[in-house]
């Protein structure tokens, strides 16, 4: 299979962007962010970071942290809230136009950023933030740089104060993930789900993680996806395999367990693979090992990396290039990345 923009070599590289990242955010002089209501603007891959953030504080953390993916602000975004605005080329025009907005109503802002027009604001003065430079994403392409934008956001928001995450607890999860990727077998699951329709499916505090794993699905699979959500799922989702006719032999669904989940859900979990398993649909499990929700957070969207890339090699197909993607961009005269 060809490779031309490195995929394999940055998903390699998946630990060393979250720590690069995480050591040029934290090593910024950043101004304490006192606000307990944070909105995160983003797009595509720079708004994945904001969500698996906002997932696993959800339980634990006192701040609100809301994610929001539009031009603008919602209308309820006031001078009490802080927009932190995540971009990985600084010129994403809906993140652009959330600054402009939060500027007219005098809300404070924060910003994460390679470079581009954030990057200049940053450099000016003019908004808070971090601009990275990083030297682990060979194909400089946001969807294979995950690491670098959730280490990224991650370090701005502990150094901010915003969430309580120490250098020695960040560092510890990425060493568990080293470890627990030595046990993957994710050839095996991607053969398995192979000309099927990925179907992810998770539970608090792993939905973000969830997003995450089936956006890169998406773009570096070249291959629809979706995800559910357990408990909500089993509200609907098991009446779903009457029609289309036969299409429940097209999907896979992919159960991501977790010791971290609730006993409700654990017993829902057994109980739904038993009904599908009834229904002779095709599914499967991955084991979360990781010992916090942090690294069960990074387990998720980098072992789908892993599976969207083996996806990739199976249909012969270059995980690199976004044809459609470059297209779109071209007809709305934005810049690529």
């Amino acid at each position: 299979m060809k490779d031309s923009l490195g995929i394999e070599k940055a998903l390699t590289l998946f630990p060393d962007q979250l720590k690069e990242a995480w050591g040029q955010a934290t090593s910024n002089d950043l101004l304490k962010i006192t606000s307990q209501k944070i909105i995160i603007s983003g797009m595509g891959g720079s708004s994945l970071a904001g969500r698996i953030i906002s997932s696993i504080n959800e339980s634990g953390g006192n701040t609100e942290i809301v994610v929001f993916n539009d031009y603008g602000l919602p209308g309820y975004v006031d001078s009490s809230w802080t927009l932190i605005a995540n971009s990985y080329s600084g010129n994403t025009e809906e993140t652009l136009s959330a600054i402009d907005v939060a500027k007219s109503r005098g809300v404070k802002i924060y910003a994460v950023s390679t470079g581009g027009k954030i990057g200049e604001m940053i450099k000016s003065g003019e908004i808070y933030g971090v601009i990275l430079t990083p030297t682990t994403n060979p194909s400089n392409y946001p969807k294979s740089a995950l690491g670098i934008s959730l280490g990224g956001l991650l370090g701005l928001m502990s150094k901010a104060g915003v969430i309580g995450l120490s250098d020695e607890e960040f560092q510890k999860s990425i060493e568990e993930l080293i470890e627990i990727r030595k046990n993957w077998d994710v050839k095996s699951m991607a053969q398995k789900m192979n000309q099927k329709i990925p179907a992810l499916i998770a539970a608090r505090p792993l939905l973000g993680s969830l997003h995450a794993g089936r956006n890169v699905i998406n773009e570096i699979g070249r291959t629809f996806a979706s995800f559910f959500d357990l408990p909500e799922l089993d509200h609907h989702l098991v009446e779903a395999t009457m029609f289309p006719k036969n299409l429940f032999k097209d999907i896979y669904y992919l159960f991501f367990v977790s010791d971290l989940y609730s006993e409700r859900i654990k017993t829902r979990i057994k109980i739904t693979k038993d009904l599908f398993a009834e229904q002779e649909l095709n599914f499967g499990e991955i084991k979360l090992t990781g010992s916090n929700s942090l690294t069960q957070a990074f387990e998720i969207p980098h072992y789908c990396a892993w599976l969207a890339f083996y996806i990739s090699e199976l249909n012969g197909e270059d995980p690199g290039p976004e044809p459609w993607i470059l297209k779109l961009k071209s007809e709305l005269s934005q810049p690529v990345h």
